[in-house]
């Protein structure tokens, strides 16, 4: 398998939603601070107001600028670290790289979901000096062209690796139990309406982890816990690292695929893992096997996957990351009882979510401060990349 040490062992790693509470302390603020992020409305982050305000000889507060949102409310905590130093954050979604391009172009920091900054994009923006993914994966995130533009990268590859460790143990059970089956049969009022087929013990049972970095770890000290054989395959890491955590090296993913009950996936989005599963890798798999994918959806060949699973090939699948996200309604994926699907959720709890927008404020302002956010965030980009400001 092609990969590259520095990416193949990074864990993948995410944010969406927890709405309803800060939509109502966003209720709870006047109107004036409820409209400050909206464009349009007259509040200093809205671009034509800081035009006007540098025209005026008014001394304009930095801008940082997320594209995919509607909901300013939803990144509340940021503000409430980037505000104080000076700083505005605008929250708009962008329905076209061009769209997104003039929201950026007052802006000196961009917040990023899943949005693509490549080259075109950061030669229409020679004022962005900061790019900020909230997470680990940078797949979408042209890091060359932002070093060639001087912009800086940063992302927090540390971010949310117990719970998608969690998350990933959770579909294994959820497969393996017919969770899903079971709650929906009682809810429908039938109890036991579900035949009782065969159902994996687990405890015994050998579970491949491909990927070995933290959340890697992570799952493998889960499955320990329940008396699980754990095979790794990794090849980029030394063989002292797999007999630390207690766990079998395999020699190559090949070897793993054949000898495991069970396949969980904790590799990053690569060119190199891009449809790292596909029929081959699927037909080399356990009659049987549980497939659980909480890394890229890319990484599965999605009609591969439902190929082996309408053949009976496999046992079922866990998923939380798809090829197209959404996931379209008619995915074939949908159709299977076997399969138990999530919404890109793997990375959320209460504590993640709060520590990943606290560290992105405050990498934001060190930035803007003139400091090197290192104490924050990684900056892959570190020591290739002239930044436009002096950092110290």
């Amino acid at each position: 398998m092609r990969a590259s040490s520095s990416s193949f062992t990074s864990d993948p790693p995410e944010v969406t939603h927890r709405r309803l509470s800060l939509a109502r302390r966003a209720a709870s603020r006047p109107r004036t601070a409820a409209l400050a992020g909206r464009p349009g409305a007259g509040g200093a982050s809205d671009p034509c107001m800081l035009r006007r305000m540098a025209n005026q000889g008014a001394a304009a507060p930095f801008l940082a600028v997320q594209t995919e949102s509607a909901d300013p409310a939803w990144f509340e905590i940021e503000r409430s670290i980037i505000e104080p130093a000076g700083g505005r954050v605008l929250v708009q979604r962008a329905s076209s790289q061009e769209e997104r391009a003039t929201l950026l172009r007052d802006a000196q920091a961009v917040l990023v979901g899943s949005a693509r900054i490549d080259g075109p994009l950061l030669e229409q923006v020679p004022g962005l000096e900061l790019i900020i993914r909230y997470g680990v994966g940078i797949d979408t995130l042209d890091v060359d062209a932002a070093t060639r533009h001087g912009v800086v990268v940063a992302h927090y590859p540390d971010f949310c690796q117990p719970e998608v460790a969690n998350h990933a143990l959770m579909l294994l059970l959820a497969v393996a139990r017919k969770v899903v089956l079971h709650d929906r049969s009682i809810r429908n009022g039938a109890y036991r309406g579900v035949p009782l087929p065969i159902s994996p013990p687990l405890t015994g049972q050998t579970l491949g982890i491909v990927a070995f970095g933290n959340i890697g770890r992570h799952m493998a000290r889960r499955a320990l816990a329940m008396d699980m054989r754990v095979l790794a395959f990794d090849p980029y890491l030394p063989d002292s690292v797999f007999a630390e955590h207690g766990v079998e090296r395999a020699p190559t993913l090949d070897a793993l695929l054949e000898d495991s009950d069970h396949i969980s996936i904790h590799a990053p989005l690569t060119p190199d893992t891009h449809h790292l599963f596909s029929r081959e890798q699927f037909a080399r798999m356990r009659p049987g096997a549980i497939l659980v994918n909480t890394a890229r959806g890319p990484i599965v060949e999605e009609a591969a996957l439902v190929e082996a699973l309408r053949e009976g090939r496999l046992g079922g699948a866990g998923i939380d990351v798809f090829e197209v996200e959404p996931v379209p309604p008619l995915s074939p994926l949908v159709g299977f009882d076997n399969v138990v699907l999530t919404p890109h959720s793997a990375f959320y709890s209460e504590r993640s979510n709060r520590h990943i927008k606290e560290r992105i404020g405050r990498t934001v302002v060190a930035f803007m401060e003139g400091r090197w956010p290192d104490e924050f965030a990684t900056i892959p980009n570190r020591h290739e990349v002239t930044p436009k400001r002096a950092l110290r």
